[in-house]
Formats: structure tokens, sequence, C-alpha cells
């Protein structure tokens, strides 16, 4: 694919960089985003890119140290911001995680990724109100994302709001009803507001669905031992 580049064009070597990542061939990636730095040192999407590669690689302290020298050159880039968030999020630096998302917002208030990346490390801290207000504020700007709201339906569950988590779910099921784990936690949580009817719809959706996914083995069987403990 390299053949046809102009040889000094820092950006063409980017871009190779970024089909390379899109094919899971990391090396070639990681070659190319170099290539394009030894071209022109001072190209901050190098650097983020070679960051990016490195989440995926899961070497989360080269991201992170990719993603700081995007932002010497270009220090208020709401999106390298975020991404060195996650990076810092990723290695459970959950200050620097929390401070790099603050930056970002303030570098650009309308960053949905930034909020949602944010209730997302809250969450995985069970800080969950908080989890909740940057998912919701996430949603204020683009209400679009299942993920979103499976996760603020998991946040409102676990703070014991469960009519406000099954609306999260089912609004995230109306965008997406191929998240097959969503009507697991559905059927929970009806449980848990007392709706055994509703419980036993979903698990009846879920056990249909699920059945020989590897990854839903355990929710599969606690699934099956919820209808037998419920009846006919």
């Amino acid at each position: 694919m390299g053949q046809a580049l102009n040889p000094i064009d820092a950006a063409g070597y980017i871009q190779l960089g970024a089909i390379y990542h899109q094919l899971g061939e990391y090396e070639n990636a990681l070659n190319a985003f170099q290539t394009a730095l030894a071209l022109d040192e001072s190209h901050p999407h190098a650097y983020n890119n070679m960051g990016l590669v490195y989440l995926d690689l899961r070497l989360y302290s080269e991201a992170i140290s990719m993603f700081q020298g995007a932002l010497e050159i270009a220090p208020v880039n709401a999106a390298f911001l975020n991404n060195l968030g996650y990076a810092y999020d990723s290695a459970d630096r959950f200050d620097e995680a929390l401070d790099a998302y603050r930056r970002a917002l303030e570098a650009d208030a309308t960053f949905v990724d930034a909020y949602a990346n944010l209730g997302e490390a809250y969450l995985n801290r069970e800080m969950y109100a908080a989890a909740i207000q940057s998912y919701e504020q996430a949603l204020l700007l683009d209400d679009s994302d299942a993920t979103v709201y499976f996760n603020l339906g998991l946040a409102y569950e676990e703070s014991g709001e469960f009519l406000r988590a099954i609306q999260a779910y089912e609004k995230g099921l109306a965008l997406d009803n191929t998240e097959v784990a969503a009507y697991y936690r559905l059927a929970h949580t009806y449980q848990k507001n007392g709706n055994t009817l509703m419980m036993r719809r979903y698990l009846d959706d879920f056990l249909e669905r699920a059945e020989g996914i590897p990854h839903l083995e355990e929710q599969f069987r606690a699934a099956q031992q919820m209808k037998s403990a419920e009846g006919p």
C-alpha cells in the first residue's frame, strides 16, 4: 500500500498507518506513524494515532507517552486529552484520568465522548451518582448512543433507582436490540422492582438470544435458575 506514497509526505504515512490500524496490522501501523514522525516530528496526529494503537495493544504506558507527545504540540486538543484520559483510566490512574477528561471538556464543552468516558471511569469505581451525571450530560448532547443508555441503566440499577434503570435499558434496546446482555439486566431490574411478568418476558428474550454465546454462559445459567425459581 505504501508504494504510491510521496516519500516526503508525513500525512500520507499517517493515513497509511490508520488503514493498517483498522486492519489490525499493528506493527505496520506503528512503522507508518514512526515514518511520519521521522519526516515531521511536530505532527501531533502521528503521536495520537500511535497512542491509539498502543491502547489496542494494552500497552498503556506507551499510549500515555504518545498522547502526551501529541499534547505538547497541541495542548488544548480535546480529542487528544480525551484519549489521554482513557489511557490513564485503563492504567488505573484514576485521578490523572479525571484531570485529562476535565481538561478535554474545558477545551470543548460539547465533547460527548469525554462525558461518556468520564461516566465509565466513575461507573467502574462504583461512583454511581457521578457516573449518572456524566452519562446524562452525554445524552443531552447526543441521545443516539445505545451503549451510554446501557451504562446509565447499570448506574441507576446499582443506585437502587430501578424505574429509571428500566427506562434507560429500554431506550438502549430501542437503539440496539442486539445487545443481548441488556435483556438479562432488564429481567433483573424488573425483578428488583417487583414486576414478575416483565421479568419473565425479558428472561425469555435473554434465554432465546443468549444460548450458545460463550461469554454469556454464566448469565445464561443464572437466568435459567431465575426462571425455574418462579415456577411454570
